[in-house]
């Protein structure tokens, strides 16, 4: 199975809008669903600060690495999970549906990691 055939198994988690792949270094590798007028490349930039920066917190506290950075607002809800060399980022509207989208995304992960 390819990423893309992977990401779009995944845009149908309930709750899900869109998916991006992004390298550790920012680089958007590839995403699937509607993420609108959005900058994609900024975005990847961002998510990649984000992630360095809790590298640096929990090496700082003598943390395990971290499995998921989850960003929650009062209208969408972002989360991140590292997969081989790469972040797979997941966006919703809203948070109501975390759980599932948590749960469901779980069993998706490792195969876009062994492709990544």
């Amino acid at each position: 199975m390819e990423t893309t055939q992977i990401l779009n198994q995944m845009l149908e988690i309930p709750g899900l809008s869109a998916i991006m792949i992004v390298g550790k270094d920012g680089f958007v590798i590839e995403t699937a669903g509607n993420l609108g007028d959005i900058d994609e490349d900024a975005l990847g930039a961002s998510v990649a600060l984000i992630q360095d920066g809790a590298d640096n917190m929990s090496s700082e506290l003598n943390l395990a690495d971290f499995h998921t950075i989850t960003l929650e607002a009062s209208d969408a809800m972002i989360m991140c999970v590292p997969a081989g060399e790469a972040l797979i980022v997941m966006f919703a509207p809203d948070s109501k549906k975390l759980g599932m989208i948590r749960l469901q995304a779980k069993k998706q992960i490792p195969a876009l990691g062994e492709l990544l």
